[in-house]
């Protein structure tokens, strides 16, 4: 079924749809579920075409043009900008790991700052990935307010200093939103080494060693939990959000609900029995010394904000969702 509404109002005489990280997970997503079903639009992928795997994401999706970051800005200052609908910035260093804090204000704060003043200026819709690791320990926003909050790696802190410069240098602004995305899973990040979803972790370690490795953890009734969110969901959303006029600001995206570790690995476990007749074994292993105090045990969108828009929009529940995703992603080719 190809979709028209409800982009028509918003986006009349306008086909053309920038996403940078197109190449990458959630951006790959985002693009794949727009084209599908909105038959209007054409899309320019941006990002950095560096792995086999980031090719695989989007080489059947018959993009109208693919820039290299670095050509962003320049190609921008050309383009007929009448004719751009909005732009979707998903493209960043998304390593927690990753302790170059010169990098990542260039890469992830600078490049999106410079973005969201291209966007006023130009009048221009503009949907950026924020992250709920700006949260820090506790994992949640408290009390409708940002303040006290304390990042505990480097990329959280360039997310948290782009949405205070939203925040600081244009409070009054009605075109840009930025998504702080909780734990998000679905296909498409295969690339992402070390850093995938535990959803999608747990999974490849079931498929091909037959056991799924899990951090020790001392208190049984405080387990590892987060807010677990299908990428299709997201996908959803933003085609959503981009029609709108009334969506700009901050908000948290997740499911709103809280899954532990473990029950998403007997989750996991009990689908491969379930579905292939494989024994699976839950594994458990040291807490690594790098993560201490910098761990997030918990977390959890607020999403009254989010649901206070009335979108026709709820994410799937996290067990609906894990379903989908190991149903797409174990189909023998």
């Amino acid at each position: 079924m190809i979709w028209i509404w409800p982009f028509l109002e918003f986006v009349v005489n306008k086909d053309i749809l920038i996403i940078t990280g197109c190449e990458g997970f959630i951006g790959s997503n985002v693009a794949r579920y727009l084209l599908k079903n909105y038959s209007s639009i054409s899309i320019i992928g941006c990002g950095s075409l560096n792995k086999k795997e980031k090719l695989m994401n989007i080489n059947d999706l018959n993009l109208i043009d693919y820039w290299d970051k670095s050509e962003l800005f320049e190609n921008l200052s050309s383009i007929d900008k009448n004719r751009i609908m909005g732009i979707i910035h998903m493209g960043a260093c998304s390593s927690t790991d990753e302790c170059n804090g010169e990098y990542l204000i260039k890469n992830n704060t600078r490049y999106t700052n410079r973005l969201i003043d291209f966007c006023i200026q130009n009048s221009l819709r503009l949907i950026y990935a924020s992250s709920a690791s700006v949260y820090g320990l506790k994992g949640e926003s408290f009390n409708d307010s940002n303040a006290n909050l304390s990042p505990m790696n480097m990329y959280a802190f360039s997310k948290l200093i782009t949405d205070n410069y939203l925040k600081f240098n244009y409070p009054n602004q009605k075109l840009i939103t930025a998504l702080r995305f909780f734990n998000v899973f679905g296909l498409n990040e295969t690339h992402k080494i070390g850093m995938s979803s535990p959803i999608h972790t747990f999974n490849h370690q079931a498929k091909f060693d037959s056991e799924i490795k899990l951090f020790k953890e001392d208190n049984p009734k405080h387990l590892f939990q987060r807010d677990f969110i299908f990428v299709d969901d997201i996908s959803e959303l933003i085609s959503i959000i981009l029609s709108r006029k009334d969506c700009y600001g901050l908000f948290d995206v997740g499911s709103g609900a809280s899954t532990s570790f473990r029950r998403v690995a007997t989750i996991i476990k009990d689908w491969w029995l379930r579905n292939h007749g494989k024994v699976i074994d839950i594994k458990e292993i040291d807490f690594p010394e790098k993560l201490l105090g910098s761990y997030q045990v918990y977390t959890s969108a607020k999403m009254y904000d989010l649901f206070d828009k009335k979108l026709d929009w709820t994410p799937k529940e996290t067990l609906e969702g894990i379903e989908i995703f190991l149903n797409k992603i174990n189909v023998v080719r």
